[in-house]
């Protein structure tokens, strides 16, 4: 049994059963293996960033589609007059630039997931940080002496 990260709420995506214990795995119901529904940003309460950098990842993809629809369509209904090759050569350059585009939104994207779930880990042990002093239990210091004395 594993627990998940907080005690929230977990529909299963099976049945559509919610189960509310944080230990339970598996879905009463069917049996299905349960996942969290949320990313582990919301889960820490992590506000999203860079609007502008998710705005262009929007305008990215939607490029990359527009691309392919217009090499198509360019392949398909192009100039008689122009030679077979030329039109398969113009169709595999605007399939590779849509790639491009594609690749550009994912590393973007990769570059905002990371940065989030660092804020959200570091948001998380602050948490576990501040209900450990709060209980009044030994914070283990960096040197990994418990009092922090730094005698070994």
């Amino acid at each position: 049994m594993a627990m998940h990260l907080f005690s929230t709420p977990v529909q299963c995506t099976n049945c559509g059963t919610s189960v509310d214990d944080p230990m339970v795995d598996k879905c009463p119901k069917c049996g299905n293996l349960l996942k969290e529904k949320r990313s582990p940003g919301r889960l820490a309460g992590v506000e999203r960033r860079y609007g502008q950098l998710r705005l262009l990842l929007s305008l990215l993809r939607f490029l990359g589609v527009i691309t392919i629809a217009v090499g198509l369509l360019l392949f398909a209904f192009g100039d008689e007059t122009t030679p077979w090759p030329v039109r398969l050569v113009s169709l595999l350059a605007t399939i590779l630039l849509a790639v491009g585009l594609f690749v550009v939104a994912a590393l973007i994207e990769v570059a905002l997931d990371v940065e989030e779930n660092t804020r959200s880990t570091f948001r998380v042990q602050q948490q576990i940080l501040e209900s450990l002093q709060s209980d009044g239990a030994a914070v283990p210091s960096r040197t990994g002496v418990p009092d922090g004395t730094g005698v070994t």
